[in-house]
């Protein structure tokens, strides 16, 4: 069980390190809105890539946020029944939720993976003139956001059945 703590340990990095990647484009983000409506508003014009940025920097910034919200006590969950359970009964029903959070994440990463690899092998781009070139990039994120989830989930239901070998009955 050691290793496989060791493993969960690994994935909260990463996962961490994600959050924190979030975190940047947000800012970024935020910065970048405002560009726009003050290049909307006030100089009366806003690039077109500017404004389709916006987009490319949403898509991971939400994507990410849901890996990055996933680790203990991380995602939202009916607190008072919760708190009414036995500590082996909430172990359980965290272990449950986390296995089926891990299978619908690999039916995303799989179900994704033509619109991606569509995407890739046109190097699709925007359609509009002044937008970026690079939407496949952005598109990717799909199943490399639901495969870090599916990672995170596997690492929570590692501690929540660690857990339930321990407590006591």
């Amino acid at each position: 069980m050691n290793k496989a703590l060791a493993f969960a340990d690994a994935v909260d990095r990463v996962t961490r390190a994600a959050s924190a990647l979030a975190s940047a484009l947000l800012l970024a983000m935020i910065a970048l809105v405002f560009f726009n409506v003050f290049g909307r508003y006030v100089v009366g014009a806003s690039p077109v890539w500017a404004q389709e940025l916006e987009w490319h920097l949403m898509a991971p910034i939400a994507l990410l946020g849901i890996a990055a919200r996933t680790p203990e006590k991380g995602f939202g969950r009916g607190e008072m029944v919760s708190e009414r359970l036995p500590e082996r009964a909430q172990h359980a029903r965290d272990l449950f939720s986390m296995l089926c959070g891990a299978i619908i994440a690999v039916l995303f990463v799989k179900y994704s993976a033509g619109f991606v690899d569509s995407a890739w092998s046109i190097r699709e781009g925007s359609p509009d003139p002044g937008g970026l070139p690079a939407r496949y990039v952005v598109k990717a994120m799909i199943p490399i956001a639901f495969g870090l989830f599916a990672l995170q989930c596997v690492a929570n239901a590692i501690r929540h059945l660690a857990a339930l070998r321990q407590a006591p009955e």
